[in-house]
């Protein structure tokens, strides 16, 4: 999102959408609620809901530190702030992509933690 949000040229040359694409929802990665709030808002005229990312495991996520990296206690409260800045920078959805946590009453806990937080609806990669 970050870069996104920041480097017109990587978004020219990575975004590139039309009217038959429609419903769209863009999908982030991010780990600053300004960046993801700040993508969100350039991305909310081309398309009907933002995502952000947390169910991906990949290594350069880990390296990067987001996607599925954030879902650790330590950083729960990051990704709900993330959240909250997004939704309050956009009149469109945002949703989240998940993974379950290692206790499904840890994982209903964050859900909902999401929901206070803006997120129109969680989905969980399983």
């Amino acid at each position: 999102a970050g870069r996104f949000a920041r480097d017109i040229d990587y978004r020219t040359s990575e975004f590139q959408t039309c009217a038959e694409d429609r419903p769209l929802v863009c999908h982030f990665s991010a780990n600053n609620p300004e960046d993801f709030a700040a993508a969100a808002k350039i991305a909310e005229p081309y398309c009907d809901a933002v995502d952000l990312n947390l169910g991906c495991p990949q290594r350069t996520a880990f390296v990067g530190h987001f996607g599925s990296y954030l879902l650790g206690k330590d950083d729960r409260k990051l990704v709900v702030s993330i959240v909250k800045a997004a939704h309050n920078a956009v009149s469109i959805p945002i949703c989240v992509k998940i993974r379950l946590l290692d206790q499904l009453e840890e994982t209903a806990e964050l859900v909902r933690k999401l929901r206070d937080a803006g997120a129109a609806w969680v989905v969980i990669h399983a």
